[in-house]
């Protein structure tokens, strides 16, 4: 069975998985999505006029892209290192999550 979703990014890192995806038609809206071993948490864009190709700002957290390596701050102060996937294969398990999370 396809996914109701395309991956358009994926970054990695030791705590979860930051995804972009685009929502198979005909939604097909772009989101980003924070992903777990046991959660899956939605980017809300603010779309503030301080964001660039290389800064976001989301209200759950903000990410900074630089190339292969990218950063997302939690309002907390947290911050997750993350390295993009050539090849954006997630495992199972969060396909699943994903696939609860969107329906």
């Amino acid at each position: 069975m396809p996914l109701p979703y395309d991956i358009l990014r994926l970054f990695t890192s030791p705590q979860g998985y930051l995804v972009e995806i685009q929502q198979a038609a005909p939604a097909a809206a772009r989101e980003w999505l924070w992903v777990t071993d046991c959660s899956v948490t939605s980017l809300r864009a603010l779309n503030t006029e301080s964001d660039t190709p290389q800064v976001r700002h989301f209200r759950e957290a903000q990410l900074q892209l630089d190339g292969i390596r990218a950063q997302l701050v939690w309002p907390n102060g947290d911050c997750q290192a993350l390295m993009a996937c050539s090849m954006p294969a997630l495992p199972a398990a969060q396909h699943q999550l994903i696939h609860n999370h969107l329906s």
